[in-house]
This record gives C-alpha cells, sequence and structure tokens, in this order.
C-alpha cells in the first residue's frame, strides 16, 4: 500500500481556516497532524511521536495547501488530496 492510500485509509476528518493557511489531519489512533502555510511560515508537525500522524510527517516530501485543497506529496512517490466539506 502507498504512503497517500494508507494516510486516506487511516484519515477521519480535515478541517481548514477559512484563509486556507492551516489545516488539521486527524487519524483513527486519535493523533492529528497540522500544517500552516503563509507568506512568511510553511510547516507540517504531529501531535504525538510514533502515531499515525508522525508517521505520515515523515513520509511527506511536501505539501500544498490553498483554497482547493490540501495535497500531500510521499517520497514513494504518492500523493493525497483532502477537501474541504461543504
Amino acid at each position: 500500500m502507498t504512503m497517500a492510500a494508507d494516510t486516506r485509509a487511516k484519515n477521519t476528518r480535515y478541517i481548514v481556516n477559512d484563509e486556507f493557511t492551516q489545516a488539521t489531519l486527524f487519524f483513527e489512533d486519535e493523533s492529528r497532524l497540522e500544517f500552516e502555510h503563509t507568506p512568511t511560515s510553511r510547516w507540517a508537525k504531529s501531535s504525538t511521536e510514533g502515531s499515525m500522524a508522525d508517521e505520515v510527517c515523515r513520509s511527506l516530501q511536501s505539501f500544498r495547501l490553498n483554497a482547493k485543497h490540501l495535497q500531500l506529496f510521499f517520497t514513494d512517490g504518492s500523493n493525497a488530496e483532502f477537501h474541504r466539506d461543504g
């Protein structure tokens, strides 16, 4: 299974702020992966070491966060997209 497929399968929720500068992915193990992408700041961090969020974070090559989606690019060459509901 690719990292993208594993991430999608274990993701339980995606939220993003109204400005599309901060987002959070929640996972089955209750961990979360937080993202920020502003003109002066770009980072991703997991809530807990050894968690699914940590595994995803360590496997990231890069990410894109904008009004269209959160797109994760993984070191195995796969990618996953998450869209805001509604």
